[in-house]
């Protein structure tokens, strides 16, 4: 299991410095998130038992940075978002080792991949309801339908097949909405197209000022106030986690010979994601 989080990890910094390469080509500024914030901040580098490296971006890199991706991938890994690939309707962006295979617990299967997800500016007098209810639309929407007979199901179900069958449709009317207000003088950052509903908002200055710190050897971009970005993100000063918790929370399933979607043809009858 160690070796197995190990080599992951290893997977995953070898996209990291892909994109890494690639965001200094075109002037994107970028930073370490999440768990990945954490590793760095307490290891220099990934924490032990965490099975994947997590990347966050500005709106305004983060479209730039989609605008270039694609023809700056080396060939073997691939990216996947609802921008830009016609079967994967994920709200973030994922940059995929295609010749590996990674089983989630979920039961997705992939490459060995690298999360970069987007904050967007959010006006600080917005009108807060309707937008919520937007937000937690996309998630139904990612989501999308459910097994069981209950109303709420039935219903559920019925909304998604009569107005939200597309998915890249209603993705993207959130974005332009969400990126119209965003033209605005007093404002936070938010990570709304992110794997969970997340309104929580950040002081814009967080977003808006950079540095670099030590990651697996290498120097890489942080926000420059990242303690500041981790007590918001996780509510608390200590970002140590209990033995209980110090489990790798993906995958249930490792191939690093196997392209992913050799697999999908073996195991699922399937060739694509």
């Amino acid at each position: 299991m160690k070796e197995d989080i190990r080599n992951i990890q290893i997977k995953c910094i070898e996209i990291l410095n892909i994109v890494d390469q690639i965001c200094h080509k075109h002037n994107i500024q970028y930073s370490l998130c999440g768990g990945s914030v954490v590793g760095a901040h307490l290891y220099q580098g990934c924490l032990p038992w965490d099975d994947d490296v997590d990347l966050m971006m500005t709106r305004e890199n983060y479209n730039k940075f989609l605008s270039v991706i694609k023809q700056e991938l080396p060939k073997g890994f691939s990216v996947h978002n609802y921008q830009l690939s016609d079967t994967y309707w994920s709200l973030f962006t994922k940059i995929v080792n295609d010749n590996t295979t990674i089983v989630q617990n979920d039961g997705a299967v992939s490459g060995v991949f690298l999360d970069i997800t987007v904050y967007d500016k959010i006006p600080d007098n917005y009108k807060r309801k309707e937008d919520i209810f937007l937000w937690k639309m996309s998630q139904v929407v990612s989501i999308g339908k459910i097994k069981g007979k209950s109303l709420k199901a039935i219903v559920r179900n019925m909304v998604l097949t009569l107005f939200f069958r597309d998915k890249s449709k209603y993705y993207k009317f959130f974005q332009k909405r969400v990126e119209k207000n965003g033209m605005c003088k007093k404002y936070h950052y938010s990570e709304l197209f992110g794997a969970f509903c997340n309104t929580k908002p950040y002081d814009a200055e967080i977003f808006e000022n950079y540095t670099q710190i030590m990651f697996e050897g290498k120097k890489y971009m942080i926000v420059k106030d990242y303690i500041k970005y981790l007590q918001t993100r996780y509510d608390r000063t200590d970002f140590r986690e209990p033995k209980e918790k110090q489990v790798a929370p993906h995958y249930q399933y490792v191939n690093f010979e196997m392209p992913y979607k050799k697999y999908l043809q073996l195991h699922m009858g399937a060739g694509n994601e």
